[in-house]
C-alpha cells in the first residue's frame, strides 16, 4: 500500500473533479488546467502526480471530501 500525504488543497481539488476511475479524475484535471491561474496549476499538478502514484485499488479506496469551511 502507498502512502501518500495530501494536503487539504490536494484532497479539496480532488473531491471537486473525482471520477469514477483515477485516470478519468486525472484526465478532468488536465483539462481545467488551461483554466487555472498559475498558484492553482501548481496546485493541481502536485495533486496529479501523487494521485497518478497510486494504484486504481488504492484511488478506489480513497474518499476525497472536501473540508467544512466553518469546522474549526
Amino acid at each position: 500500500m502507498t502512502i501518500i500525504d495530501f494536503t487539504v488543497e490536494e484532497i479539496n481539488l480532488a473531491a471537486i473533479y473525482k471520477a469514477e476511475t483515477k485516470a478519468a479524475t486525472l484526465s478532468k484535471i488536465a483539462a481545467a488546467l488551461p483554466f487555472m491561474g498559475e498558484e492553482m496549476q501548481t496546485l493541481a499538478k502536485n495533486a496529479g502526480r501523487k494521485l497518478a502514484a497510486l494504484t486504481e485499488q488504492e484511488y478506489s479506496a480513497l474518499t476525497f471530501a472536501p473540508a467544512d469551511e466553518t469546522e474549526g
